[in-house]
């Protein structure tokens, strides 16, 4: 099994809900799901060679098993912020209302590695693969800056990665659960395009991600990562 792993060094606070979650609530993971890297990478083949190149870009892309490796520590802090939401009865001219939502940022310290295994795709497309990757620099939520450090080429992966269920390396102790989601069976470019009224197919699987709490208060939570 080959793996291409890319390193990023976070340079902004990381965000992304969980997409089970309610938009007036909902914690952040830890690490960006599968489901966010492809859609980022998505949006950088579109933005650097068309639509038409995104597509073909999708069809090999969609089913890469994808599995990251956190930074060192973690730092999440709880935060209200106010934000604007439709109301239920909209007045004339005046279409949204105010509103209080709990929202959470991280502060990453170290670099973040995210590994796709590219067993099953050709060399043409492996190359395509790691030009994007050096193109990408934003995760989660609009404004999660990456930049990027470098990349290699890896026969397994060390326990500093996210397992899921059903790999080999999965352990329960020092670890955090999470639900990530990724593309389904049933994902196709007119469901993941934001143009079409088609659901996505997103399919949510368990994983444990390498960090352990260190302390934790009313505003924040320290993690170090155990791998």
């Amino acid at each position: 099994m080959t793996w291409l792993a890319a390193s990023y060094l976070p340079t902004a606070m990381f965000s992304l809900k969980d997409s089970q979650a309610t938009s007036a609530a909902g914690k952040s993971l830890l690490v960006p799901s599968p489901y966010a890297v492809k859609t980022a990478l998505i949006d950088v083949a579109v933005n650097w060679q068309g639509v038409a190149f995104a597509q073909v870009v999708f069809r090999w892309l969609g089913h890469l098993q994808v599995r990251s490796s956190p930074p060192q520590w973690a730092c999440v802090t709880n935060a209200f912020v106010k934000v604007q939401r439709p109301p239920k009865n909209a007045e004339p001219g005046n279409p949204f209302k105010p509103t209080v939502a709990f929202r959470e940022y991280i502060q990453f310290e170290g670099e973040l590695r995210v590994a796709f295994n590219v067993s099953s795709l050709t060399e043409s497309d492996r190359q395509t693969l790691s030009d994007l990757l050096l193109r990408l620099n934003m995760l989660g939520k609009r404004g999660g800056f990456m930049q990027w450090c470098g990349q290699a080429n890896l026969d397994v992966l060390d326990a500093a990665f996210v397992t899921h269920t059903g790999d080999d390396r999965q352990s329960l102790s020092g670890a955090v659960m999470h639900y990530l989601d990724d593309y389904g069976p049933k994902m196709t470019w007119e469901k993941l395009s934001t143009f079409d009224t088609a659901k996505p197919d997103r399919m949510v699987v368990s994983a444990l991600v390498p960090y352990r709490m260190v302390r934790s208060g009313k505003r924040s939570t320290l993690y170090q990562r155990t791998g």
